[in-house]
């Protein structure tokens, strides 16, 4: 039986009342690819952070073979014989690729500074052999050393820039190589090469541990994968098995309405004498629901004619990384329309390029009149398309009644503003016991409410939500819901981008499912409810 290479034992980290890593234990065992995976916000950079030593735990304990590594330094750590790439690229950008990689054999280099200083035969010898190292790692990788190797890092193209950064880390001779999302932003083709590549490693004896987005690569390569959510493990076992189990689906997927809420934990919470958070009237269940029957999408589908939104063929990069591939969509008057897929599907880029923050490189979107793909973002807003973004992004100084007046700065009736920041006040009666405190003071699911009142005060005729559940308790996820569902028996139009993928089919009319910045299915939200592809869409398979 493999020896355990790390182990991992009730690892904990808060950050104030977050419990990002919430008594984490785990083994990796010597050999093979290990995954570690999770839903967007479940701990798992920051438990990678927490083995490497560039977070301080809060308890618990890390284990490299025999040797204890808690809150040891990061340079004592990649001693030791760890080494990992970063979710976001960390490369020297002005160094030439080989160079790059010789950054990574620090720990080969003479330590006194005679040795550093004087130019001895011994040394250049040392040097000539660390350059011939680096150009095998780059080969090794995938990059053709004479042509890679003397270009600056910040020139390559992404994917070799990718291919670059876990060179470097080869080149430190780990014991254990961590790798944080190494295929976001990869093509089809170079996530091939990557598992390729992750094959070639483990046959001559690396340990790799796995974090990815991309399910269907995890899935192919892992031997062994562990789940997170809200900081705790909640299955580990053979990929098979642990994409098949309730509490993964229900990570991934969400619950629906019907389902029991969970807590951190996975388990069922207690239930809450609280009372709820935000007061108004019930949805209308006499609202009509759309009919449209869009079983597929298809390539460069034209949107409804008539829509209050229209994309058609939507493109968008981030220098070399493609994020959308013709995108298609559109959403009517008074529509919930739901953006749905994995982390890093694109499902944010299309916001964001909706909103003017992000330009497009092709395709076509309107909104009634306006030509999104030129308006300016201030010009968006005034024409009543208003985000909420995903993190809220409330003025945590300003207090809750400046934030709510703030939702109405574009408007010249600055008499009416104030009245209806009264009347959110009252519809919100959170906000209006809170009005005078700094918003930074509330808590998560107050400060969302809030920014759901900010951007209603906008008058918005369409309301892009960015993930209004993110990192909430799971009882405060259902007052986010009530809201959105008050929003549409109103006959605001919503575009929902959000986590909890059975929750906002419950409530959409229709749903797009984007994967890697294509869209993969499209249809009824009732007919997507039931599809076992959108499962694969999040869980791979």
């Amino acid at each position: 039986m493999p020896a355990t290479l790390l182990a991992v034992a009730n690892l904990r980290r808060h950050f104030g009342g977050v419990r990002a890593v919430d008594g984490v234990s785990l083994a990796v065992t010597e050999g093979g690819v290990h995954g570690l995976i999770g839903p967007n916000g479940a701990g798992k950079t920051t438990l990678v952070n927490l083995v490497t030593g560039y977070v301080r735990p809060d308890g618990g304990e890390v284990r490299l073979g025999e040797r204890e590594i808690t809150s040891l330094p990061p340079h004592a750590i990649a001693a030791a014989g760890v080494a990992r790439t970063f979710q976001n690229l960390r490369l020297y950008r002005g160094l030439s690729a080989r160079e790059n990689v010789q950054v990574g054999m620090h720990l080969q280099r003479p330590r006194d500074m005679a040795s550093q200083l004087l130019v001895l035969p011994r040394r250049r010898a040392a040097q000539r052999a660390r350059a011939v190292e680096a150009d095998r790692l780059l080969a090794l990788v995938g990059l053709d050393p004479a042509v890679a190797g003397p270009r600056a890092a910040g020139t390559l193209a992404y994917g070799d820039q990718r291919r670059l950064e876990i060179a470097r880390a080869l080149a430190l001779g780990p014991r254990l190589l961590v790798l944080d999302e190494p295929s976001a932003g990869l093509t089809a083709a170079e996530k091939s090469a990557l598992a390729d590549l992750l094959r070639t490693l483990v046959a001559d004896g690396l340990t790799v541990l796995l974090i990815d987005h991309d399910m269907r690569l995890v899935m192919s390569l892992c031997s062994h994968v562990a789940v997170l959510d809200f900081g705790r493990r909640i299955a580990e076992g053979p990929p098979e098995a642990v994409s098949a189990q309730p509490e993964v689906l229900a990570a991934y997927l969400g619950v629906a309405s019907s389902d029991p809420p969970r807590d951190a934990g996975g388990g069922p919470m207690p239930t809450s004498t609280q009372p709820p958070v935000v007061a108004g009237p019930e949805p209308d269940p006499a609202t009509p629901r759309a009919t449209r029957k869009t079983r597929a999408p298809v390539p460069g589908e034209t949107a409804k004619s008539g829509a209050l939104l229209a994309v058609e063929d939507l493109e968008v990069r981030y220098g070399a990384v493609q994020a959308l591939r013709g995108v298609s969509l559109h959403v009517g008057e008074g529509e919930i329309v739901a953006l749905l897929g994995a982390n890093g599907a694109g499902k944010s880029t299309t916001l964001h390029t909706l909103s003017g923050v992000v330009r497009p490189s092709a395709g076509r979107v309107r909104f009634a009149a306006l030509d999104l793909t030129t308006a300016s973002p201030a010009g968006i807003v005034a024409a009543g398309l208003v985000q909420v973004p995903e993190r809220r992004e409330i003025l945590a100084r300003l207090t809750v009644r400046e934030n709510l007046e703030l939702g109405g700065w574009s408007r010249p009736d600055r008499r009416e503003v104030a009245g209806e920041v009264a009347a959110m006040e009252e519809r919100f009666p959170v906000l209006g016991q809170r009005r005078a405190l700094p918003a930074g003071q509330l808590s998560g699911g107050e400060q969302q409410v809030l920014a759901v009142a900010r951007a209603l005060l906008a008058r918005p005729k369409l309301l892009l939500l960015d993930e209004p559940s993110l990192g909430l308790a799971p009882r405060l996820v259902e007052t986010v819901f009530e809201i959105v569902a008050q929003i549409r028996a109103e006959g605001l139009a919503v575009l929902l981008v959000e986590q909890n993928a059975r929750r906002a089919l419950e409530l959409a009319d229709r749903a797009y499912v984007l994967e890697t910045g294509v869209v993969r299915l499209s249809g009824p939200a009732a007919e997507l409810r039931s599809d076992p592809a959108v499962e694969r869409a999040y869980l791979g398979g």
